[in-house]
């Protein structure tokens, strides 16, 4: 009898720790109801975004357009809006009705050079300069991100950043944003971002740990009476032996502790009495890139070049590349499948060392997460591969990526 009571009284006190649990779990859902609901009726009016940002492509450090757009949508949805921050930067800020951690999505604005011909209606206004890395959809994501979650603002347990972030493309873009301090006044939990690729829409894809390689840029300065030619070319073939990948297999993943070394076109010295070799250094862990700078410094020291001195600079992490929290990559893929089905996360197999982005400097501060949106559509004929000369993203992604980002944001600021 002792122990029946006492088992009844365990249920009981278990029941009654429950059930807030489900109370919860109940308002999290209504929260992402509503998101979905705000998100669904805006679809158009962020389609109709996408394609004025995609028609008025500015290229690095020229986003003033692109910048007064997204500044003037956050002030209309009620977020605190910072303009000119490393750049043409803008920050927005939306807090939440109750205390909590602050969790800040990064999107990148900046459009190419490129004369190729523009294959959507929507085509491009200004001659010579296209999104064809899907920085236009990468805007309009953030901007779904805060129209849903500016409908649940007051139940929201923290706040939300959005980084609008100029310059990817010329690699200056994040580090300007952080030397201005973007992260001075408040400090993320976690920072997210999304990349077009070419997966179904649908899908999205993300990896722990290297996910896009990183470039470092090594230069030597050749100069002398001797011959000039040859020392070149043993300079290029000392960074060069540094590689573990051909570079025909550049467009192939690689496991992460590649080196890829790769050197450019030879150019004369400023006052025309040398000449100034240059490579790029792609890796993929922080492993490589210290094996990779190792090697290729001891292999120039080595060098014994007749008459011809060489000096010798080098550059860590002139593009950071992607590396991502493995735990966050667990929690935010759980987030994502449970708004959009288990068959939305795929796992990304190596790193392909053609592919680089600026975001791990913001992950060398905060802890974060890219994953790469799926824009194509093979029934459309539509196969969005980030810088090819045809590229063209299905905008049904929009509300993809908006959703998944949402849903991983609100799993943070769900009221506990």
């Amino acid at each position: 009898m002792i122990k029946g009571l006492a088992f009844s009284a365990t249920a009981a006190l278990a029941a009654c720790l429950a059930a807030p649990l489900d109370a919860q779990q109940e308002e999290h859902r209504a929260l992402e109801q509503r998101v979905a609901e705000r998100l669904a009726s805006t679809e158009a009016s962020l389609i109709e975004l996408r394609r004025d940002i995609h028609q008025h492509p500015e290229v690095s450090g020229q986003e003033e357009r692109t910048a007064g757009v997204i500044a003037a949508r956050l002030q209309a949805l009620g977020f605190e809006v910072q303009t000119g921050v490393g750049g043409h930067g803008v920050v927005g800020i939306l807090h939440g009705g109750r205390s909590g951690p602050m969790i800040a999505f990064r999107a990148d604005m900046d459009a190419v050079p490129s004369n190729a011909p523009d294959p959507v209606e929507f085509r491009s206004l200004t001659p010579g300069v296209r999104h064809i890395c899907g920085h236009d959809v990468h805007v309009t994501v953030g901007i779904g991100i805060a129209e849903g979650l500016s409908a649940v603002r007051d139940e929201l347990a923290g706040s939300v950043m959005l980084v609008f972030q100029p310059a990817e493309e010329s690699a200056t873009g994040a580090k300007a944003m952080l030397a201005d301090g973007v992260f001075a006044s408040a400090k993320p939990d976690a920072i997210y971002a999304v990349h077009t690729a070419p997966y179904p829409v649908g899908q999205l894809g993300t990896a722990p740990g290297g996910m896009m390689a990183g470039r470092d840029i090594v230069q030597v300065t050749v100069r002398g009476t001797g011959d000039l030619e040859a020392a070149v070319a043993a300079v290029g073939e000392a960074i060069q032996s540094v590689s573990t990948v051909p570079p025909a297999m550049a467009l192939q993943p690689q496991p992460e502790g590649f080196i890829l070394a790769q050197v450019l076109p030879t150019a004369p010295t400023p006052d025309g009495e040398g000449q100034l070799v240059r490579a790029q250094i792609t890796t993929a862990s922080a492993e490589a890139r210290a094996r990779g700078k190792a090697t290729i410094l001891e292999s120039l020291e080595a060098l014994v070049l007749n008459d011809v001195t060489i000096e010798t600079g080098y550059q860590d992490r002139f593009m950071a590349g992607v590396t991502n929290d493995a735990d966050l990559v667990s929690r935010a893929n759980a987030s994502i499948r449970g708004v959009l089905g288990d068959e939305a996360v795929v796992l990304v197999e190596g790193v392909p060392p053609v592919f680089s982005e600026d975001f791990g400097s913001f992950q060398d501060e905060v802890p974060g997460v890219m994953y790469f949106l799926g824009v194509s559509n093979p029934e459309k004929g539509i196969v969005g591969m980030p810088h090819s000369p045809g590229y063209v993203a299905d905008e049904g992604a929009i509300l993809v990526g908006a959703r998944a980002m949402t849903a991983v944001i609100l799993d943070w600021l769900s009221p506990q």
